[in-house]
């Protein structure tokens, strides 16, 4: 089991095998989670929203309405592609776990 030191400004490094195991780099971002006796740390992806907005903004607006959305407004097709995305995302974690 590999063994780190807290540096002065409780700075840790992380060994060359465990980051490679979950491909870590520098300038990733994790999320700290304190669990039993120590802490846990999980890799994270952050999404710029606005940039997200805007990416999404542009795809909408360079396709055409298909004919089951004639007649619903942008803030419904919107919601309903969310609620599509969020249920995607649900379904691939419960795979992967």
């Amino acid at each position: 089991m590999p063994l780190v030191t807290v540096k002065p400004k409780f700075q840790v490094t992380i060994p060359a095998k465990l980051r490679r195991n979950i491909d870590l780099r520098e300038g990733d971002i994790m999320e700290a989670t304190l669990v039993g006796d120590g802490i846990l740390f999980r890799p994270k992806e952050v999404v710029d929203r606005d940039a997200a907005a805007d990416r999404i903004a542009a795809k909408f607006g360079a396709t055409r309405t298909s004919p089951e959305d004639l007649g619903r407004s942008e803030d419904e097709i919107v919601r309903d592609s969310i609620a599509e995305i969020s249920a995607s995302r649900r379904e691939r974690r419960l795979r992967e776990t």
